[in-house]
């Protein structure tokens, strides 16, 4: 696996988004959203839940980018409307019923041979071990991995498949508490009767460093084009 530094390296290893139109479904907080804004592009952050969605918007504006707040499986944007549909992070997150259907939303947008990128946690790693104790997602994972494979049926095909490992730092348990709730604040409730077994677990994973604890996550990028 090829360690990176962030989604932004792998996303610019792969193609540029300049000048180009980028829906980013699962938006969540922003950063990604933002971050395409600032290279250049027309950005649409597409976000289902209504907390990280009010935080995206809080915000500083960014030119070329808004947001809109819809499933993943039901995007409210016009066909050939998008260069790149980005899913990162998100289309284990969509209902397993739907994760099919998602990707048949994303190839709608896609303008003829715009891309789709899918970049999807796998289940291993500091970090999964650690968000396993409040909700494993290795079957959901395991899910999203068969829906693109069926993804030439809508007219996808792939292009690369590539594995990454990155690094995320938290300062205490409490940040990496956050940053779970901040993703699905369903498991709000669940981390606050599992608050004691979280923080044990969070000083055995962790890797000390000097600014906090470092936890790997470790993904899969999959590229597909839309050749319809």
């Amino acid at each position: 696996m090829q360690k990176v530094a962030s989604i932004f390296e792998i996303i610019r290893g792969v193609t540029s988004v300049q000048g180009k139109t980028v829906v980013d479904v699962g938006s969540g907080a922003g950063s990604l959203a933002r971050w395409c804004a600032r290279q250049g592009a027309r950005t649409v952050g597409v976000e289902y839940f209504s907390r990280p969605l009010v935080k995206s918007k809080e915000r500083p504006p960014e030119a070329g980018l808004q947001y809109i707040q819809a499933q993943g499986e039901l995007l409210p944007l016009g066909r050939d409307f998008a260069d790149i549909v980005i899913f990162a992070f998100s289309l284990h997150h969509i209902p397993i019923p739907f994760m099919f259907k998602a990707l048949s939303e994303a190839q709608r947008i896609l303008k003829p041979k715009g891309l789709l990128l899918v970049l999807e946690p796998l289940a291993e790693g500091s970090g999964f071990e650690l968000l396993r104790i409040i909700e494993d997602e290795t079957e959901i994972r395991r899910y999203a991995y068969e829906a693109l494979y069926q993804a030439e049926q809508v007219g996808l095909t792939p292009v690369a498949e590539k594995f990454f490992v990155i690094e995320h730092l938290y300062a205490d348990e409490e940040k990496m508490v956050q940053s779970f709730i901040d993703v699905d604040v369903r498991r709000q409730e669940k981390l606050n009767t599992l608050k004691r077994e979280f923080k044990e677990r969070f000083y055995e994973l962790g890797v000390p460093s000097d600014e906090g604890y470092l936890f790997e996550t470790r993904l899969r990028l999959d590229v597909l084009r839309n050749v319809k």
